[in-house]
């Protein structure tokens, strides 16, 4: 996306970390890249993103959906190690897909007390934006979520600009 913030250039693009820049900015963290993809039916979804803080760059990985809920619990949120080469969020999104058995522990950070700091911090964040934007999508059953997800995340972008 030529501006992050702004509205995507693509149709299928989606950012959700926009709706919390506001309460990503308090903790200091800078969103550098994302890519949210959301699957078609019930509405899984995963988002990949590379944040910084500071000089540090990290990893963000987020697993969620109603089967997700349903069968394996809470979502999957991860803080995850940033390999100098990958530069965006597709980079990383790439190493997950070539790597969905041990990406986990390919990219591990060293350092698990930050690591689960970090993992606290972006929970609950993700908890803000999974209740305010997501919640009721998944309660209601639509097998159309994805598609009214979707739309939803365009229009609040477009009333926002």
């Amino acid at each position: 996306m030529s501006d992050y913030w702004g509205v995507p250039e693509q149709v299928y693009e989606l950012s959700l970390l926009q709706f919390a820049k506001k309460e990503l900015s308090e903790i200091g963290y800078t969103v550098l890249s994302e890519k949210v993809e959301v699957c078609s039916g019930a509405g899984a979804m995963t988002l990949t993103a590379i944040l910084k803080k500071g000089d540090f760059r990290f990893g963000l990985y987020i697993r969620d959906g109603p089967k997700q809920r349903k069968t394996r619990g809470p979502p999957i949120i991860w803080m995850l190690m940033v390999l100098p080469e990958m530069k965006t969020a597709e980079d990383l999104r790439n190493f997950i897909l070539n790597h969905p058995v041990d990406f986990n522990i390919l990219l591990a950070p060293e350092n698990t007390i930050l690591k689960d700091r970090k993992e606290t911090n972006l929970k609950k964040i993700y908890t803000f934006l999974y209740d305010s934007m997501i919640k009721d999508l998944y309660s209601s059953g639509l097998s159309s979520a994805a598609d009214v997800l979707r739309e939803r995340l365009r229009k609040i972008i477009e009333l926002r600009s």
